[in-house]
């Protein structure tokens, strides 16, 4: 009889038990501190970001689970095509990683405009996901504008759609890449999988203190002088040479708190617009080329007839130019963000990164965080366009 009580009173606490951990399982604290209450079994799951939420629900095994996207960067075929001053064209095709591993994405319905700016809410309705994971920050939502981001969270809220919120690095005054562990640790919740997510992101900040640990030494007076510089074709035809990043964005962050450079430019604000007798007032040593407004490899500033204004630069001349991953929609760090820190690095402190073959370490980087196979890596690193670094053996 004892027995029997025994067993009985176990087996209550067992379903008890096991009542809790479902309860907390369909409970996630998204990044506004707000308890989302999520459906038993997700299955049909929103997105509004450019990219990142795609490459962690990617390493996590749920990626099929994506019925909604609010970015056009992952339907897009991209293509730039260039002229060089003696009538020489080349061109740059490239697209977005998670179009490459997923084209089955292309079919989904995409609830954001064409431009990137206008959300259709009529569309996300009658979608009716599961859940809708929001990305604050990246360039579908920006961060700049607050009471928009409140607009937007209202309406989706008002719709009955489960929100998932997490803020991008740019929402941040002081942006650091450490906010991004957590944005990984809320879409890790919503599948059950909190720690294969935050061990995701801990992988990759590893690089980010290998790159420290290589230029925490280095004096003030010896320091790399970078400018990331952003060659817009639209701030060009209002005067302007390009665009540059303050000393409060999550770029200059990556130049001087991680590869021990410093910024060129010591204003502040992200995409400033400087003209050419600015930019060689600031004298920098390298320039980084990001995505903006397109991709823009080195050849176009050494080459581009529109470019001749700049062709005496310190940085131009000595060849010390440098494109970034190509990441369209590039608002926000992405998955793929420990390149940008060892390109910068290493465009800055090529010495102390000699042993450091990017161009290979990019491939490590793919299958770690995808789990894909050398020939899958292969062509993310093309179409991320970074084919250039074997030609340099960078």
């Amino acid at each position: 009889m004892q027995k029997s009580i025994h067993t009985a009173f176990l087996l209550f606490f067992y379903v008890l038990f096991a009542f809790c951990c479902a309860a907390q399982a369909a409970t996630v604290t998204d990044m506004r501190g707000v308890q989302v209450k999520l459906p038993d079994n997700i299955q049909r799951v929103a997105t509004i970001d450019d990219g990142f939420v795609e490459g962690v629900m990617t390493n996590l095994g749920v990626i099929d689970k994506v019925e909604v996207i609010g970015s056009w960067s992952m339907k897009r075929d991209y293509k730039y095509d260039f002229e060089g001053a003696d009538g020489a064209t080349w061109q740059h095709r490239g697209w977005n990683t998670m179009k490459l591993l997923h084209p089955w994405l292309d079919e989904k319905i995409c609830i954001n405009s064409p431009q990137g700016n206008i959300i259709n809410f009529e569309a996300l309705a009658k979608a009716a996901p599961d859940v809708l994971i929001l990305r604050v920050g990246d360039c579908t939502v920006s961060a700049g504008d607050k009471n928009a981001v409140d607009r937007t969270i209202n309406t989706i809220e008002a719709l009955g759609i489960p929100l998932v919120v997490i803020y991008a690095p740019t929402w941040y005054k002081s942006p650091n890449l450490a906010t991004m562990r957590d944005e990984a640790a809320v879409i890790g919740a919503v599948f059950g999988r909190p720690d294969q997510a935050a061990q995701l992101l801990d992988s990759l900040a590893a690089t980010e203190q290998q790159i420290r640990k290589k230029t925490a030494d280095i004096p003030a007076d010896k320091k790399t002088r970078v400018l990331l510089l952003g060659l817009d074709p639209n701030v060009r035809q209002q005067g302007a040479s390009g665009r540059v990043w303050g000393v409060d964005t999550s770029e200059s962050y990556i130049v001087e708190q991680v590869a021990g450079a410093v910024n060129a430019f010591r204003g502040a604000g992200s995409g400033v617009p400087l003209s050419a007798e600015q930019i060689y007032a600031l004298d920098p040593d390298v320039i980084i080329l990001p995505t903006y407004n397109g991709y823009h490899p080195p050849r176009e500033l050494y080459e581009a007839p529109y470019y001749q204004l700049l062709s005496e630069l310190r940085a131009v001349k000595e060849k010390r130019v440098y494109a970034m991953p190509w990441s369209p929609m590039n608002c926000a760090r992405r998955i793929e963000y420990p390149l940008d820190m060892l390109i910068i690095a290493k465009a800055a402190y090529p010495d102390r990164f000699k042993e450091i073959n990017v161009y290979n370490h990019a491939l490590e980087l793919y299958k770690r965080a995808y789990h894909v196979d050398g020939d899958t890596a292969r062509a993310l690193r093309t179409t991320q366009l970074l084919d250039w670094m074997k030609d340099i053996d960078f």
